[in-house]
């Protein structure tokens, strides 16, 4: 009877998580669609790129870049949970660690980088256990052999500086256009001015 007693009991702790739904982003058929603006999101992301930056033995500041489709609030929460001189990729950046996918399951979260590897991008995912009240904490990381594609910056600040900058020539082009204008419109007037009046009969 003690035996069926621990059975049952070992079925009622396995049976939550069993049922626990898997949440991802980006989001896969499946499952259900992750936010990853919120906690714990934006502390899994920064805990994957921090261990997979330890992992391979980066020597140079983090170069990051997040999946798209992310605000820039969130990449902002991301930035301030890495260590400093971290910053996000732009478009020429190499050695860049960039997260592919996060998923979620209770306690339990697993997270997919792509890492530089001798000058190719390799697949890394990192596990976390943690929880509301406990700090999520790698468990482990695993290295695939699977040769990966160079991320593509995802950072949507890229397209606010980019028009920032669009707006900023035409601005620039627009008063060097006035500037060249208005010469010419004072030496006509000029010119008008100092000819002299015909005399009618």
């Amino acid at each position: 009877m003690t035996s069926i007693r621990v059975l049952a009991a070992l079925l009622l702790a396995v049976a939550p998580a069993a049922c626990t739904a898997v949440s991802t982003y980006p989001p896969t058929a499946g499952t259900t669609k992750m936010t990853p603006s919120v906690s714990p999101g934006p502390e899994l992301m920064a805990g994957a790129i921090k261990e997979a930056h330890r992992v391979t033995k980066g020597s140079t500041p983090i170069v990051f870049n997040l999946p798209s489709g992310l605000s820039s609030g969130t990449w902002d929460r991301v930035a301030r949970q890495l260590p400093s001189g971290a910053r996000a990729m732009r478009g020429s950046d190499e050695n860049v660690y960039s997260v592919q996918q996060l998923r979620l399951s209770g306690g339990t979260a697993e997270v997919d980088v792509i890492y530089p590897e001798r000058g190719v991008y390799q697949l890394m995912t990192v596990k976390f256990e943690g929880g509301a009240a406990i700090p999520w904490r790698v468990q482990w990381a695993y290295r695939w052999v699977i040769p990966a594609s160079m991320p593509v910056a995802n950072d949507p600040m890229i397209a606010v500086e980019l028009a920032d900058a669009e707006r900023a020539a035409a601005a620039a082009a627009n008063a060097e256009q006035a500037t060249t204008e208005q010469p010419a419109s004072d030496a006509a007037m000029a010119e008008g001015s100092s000819a002299e009046p015909t005399s009618t009969p």
